[in-house]
């Protein structure tokens, strides 16, 4: 009798063993699918979050890259078309009888001279961009002498519902060493305000260099070639930096830059815009930090 004892007791207690050593796999197994599952689920989130921090990149890098291609369209647009108004003025003493209207505060020909271009509430030009408000360029002297300075301000200035604001100021410095006529631009405080109320600002310096047409009268077959650097703060407040690799270049008889190379930085991040290779058209291609391009276009 004490042996069958013995034996239950001992049946009993490996029985009670097994059980624990059942409870304590089953316990792992379920802590070990826990602690995977939640791996899985940390691994996922990092990947959504770095998808999302990487789209976020792409638009500020977009949005960024658009407001400085619109810049610089923008604001060489109003120095060329106050330019192109303002000699014709100096050179003839003629008003136009349409928009705009061309004033001055001393006989044309004589400097230093004030003159304000007018577009009234709405005048349409050539190309179909919708102006109105005031172009007012302060001149030294004529531009064709070295050291000549042209001042440019904008009073309630739009282009097609955007406004410009900002001083936009060139100076005459001479001949460069092939022989070229160059020109220092400088935009100090300028500013576009979009339809949406949305605001982007930008300042700049630039060497502009008339590379073909010094040699003809008037401006339709002049080319220019464009260097130097830019910074602002794009319309969702993130502040950038940019500066030309290859040089812009711009036909006067197309309305947009054909081909040259800007470098933009943001956050560290770096992107380069484009502008083709010589075709006159709108459109700029942005190469974001990750290497992927998007269109940008420019204004009509």
């Amino acid at each position: 009798m004490r042996k069958k004892t013995f034996f239950t007791h001992n049946q009993s207690v490996t029985n009670s063993v097994n059980s624990k050593i059942l409870i304590f796999m089953f316990t792992m197994k379920n802590q070990l699918s826990a602690f995977f599952a939640f791996t899985l689920l940390l691994l996922a989130l990092g990947f959504t979050a770095c998808q999302k921090e990487d789209a976020n990149l792409n638009e500020q890098a977009i949005i960024t890259a658009d407001n400085e291609g619109s810049g610089e369209d923008l604001f060489t647009d109003a120095d060329d078309i106050s330019d192109m108004y303002a000699e014709t003025y100096l050179g003839s003493g003629k008003t136009s009888d349409e928009c705009p209207t061309v004033t001055s505060s001393a006989p044309a020909g004589t400097f230093p001279n004030t003159i304000t271009i007018d577009f009234g509430t709405e005048c349409v030009s050539e190309g179909g961009r919708v102006r109105s408000g005031q172009i007012i360029i302060t001149v030294t002297d004529s531009m064709h002498n070295v050291g000549a300075t042209r001042t440019k301000t904008f009073v309630d200035y739009f282009v097609n519902g955007i406004q410009i604001e900002g001083t936009y100021t060139v100076v005459n410095n001479g001949p460069d060493e092939n022989g070229n006529p160059s020109f220092t631009h400088t935009l100090t405080g300028g500013a576009m305000t979009m339809p949406d109320g949305t605001t982007a600002t930008r300042e700049a310096t630039h060497t502009v260099t008339l590379i073909e047409g010094a040699d003809t009268p008037g401006r339709w077959d002049n080319v220019l070639s464009v260097t130097g650097n830019s910074n602002g703060i794009n319309k969702n407040g993130v502040a950038y930096s940019c500066v030309i690799i290859e040089p812009l270049i711009k036909r006067h008889n197309c309305r947009w830059i054909v081909s040259g190379v800007k470098e933009i930085t943001r956050d560290g991040e770096v992107s380069t815009l484009d502008f083709g290779d010589g075709d006159c058209n709108r459109f700029a291609i942005l190469t974001t930090p990750d290497g992927e391009t998007h269109e940008i276009r420019l204004p009509k």
